[in-house]
């Protein structure tokens, strides 16, 4: 089993590819691990949003994407009051998010633009919560990452677009922290840290 970890590891740490079956693997497991507190969680993200105008949607999703990232980094297991955990970041993780939705969202009008800066700054989150970098240095760091196998970055993005259209009322409660699940066990396997999340 180590071998075939420390394998996978140095393939991605080497730009060569993305390795699908370990991303879903391992966001299936981040998911399923801690699915109450997590379909909790985002009830919470998305109803303070709402109610806030989305003025607390940024710390918001930074918070439950710290639920997964603490999980992996430090065997934390994760509390619903986690969702407030970045607010001492807030207005980091305010423009991170509302940058990127403008960006993302103006350069959806393209299509095929939303989906190719959603590849390049798909990691901003996991590497503003993991490594507590600022919003700018998280988007240069999360473009470095996702390069070296962009391509998969791409498809990998189309599959988030595809299960986040089919996921509608009740089922956006499961998608939501699927995806972020997701968007996490990606991150770590890109960057070359797989072996982290099969620890979990």
């Amino acid at each position: 089993m180590s071998t075939v970890v420390t394998t996978t590891t140095t393939v991605n740490a080497g730009g060569q590819g993305l390795d699908f079956g370990q991303v879903f693997k391992h966001g299936w497991r981040l998911f399923a691990k801690d699915l109450g507190v997590l379909i909790i969680g985002t009830i919470l993200v998305g109803a303070l949003s709402v109610l806030t105008i989305g003025i607390l949607a940024g710390p918001l999703f930074g918070g439950l994407y710290g639920m997964l990232v603490g999980r992996v980094r430090d065997g934390k297991t994760p509390h619903v009051g986690d969702v407030f955990g970045q607010f001492d970041r807030f207005w980091s993780f305010f423009g991170a998010f509302w940058v990127l939705a403008i960006l993302i969202g103006l350069a959806s009008l393209t299509i095929v633009g939303g989906i190719l800066l959603g590849a390049v700054w798909l990691y901003v989150f996991p590497v503003m919560v993991d490594r507590r970098m600022g919003f700018g240095d998280a988007m240069g760091e999360s473009y470095r990452i996702v390069k070296g196998a962009f391509w998969e970055h791409v498809g990998l993005v189309i599959v988030f677009v595809v299960i986040s259209s089919l996921a509608n009322g009740l089922l956006t409660l499961l998608a939501t922290p699927f995806l972020v699940a997701l968007v996490v066990a990606g991150y770590y396997v890109a960057a070359g840290r797989g072996a982290e999340v099969e620890r979990v």
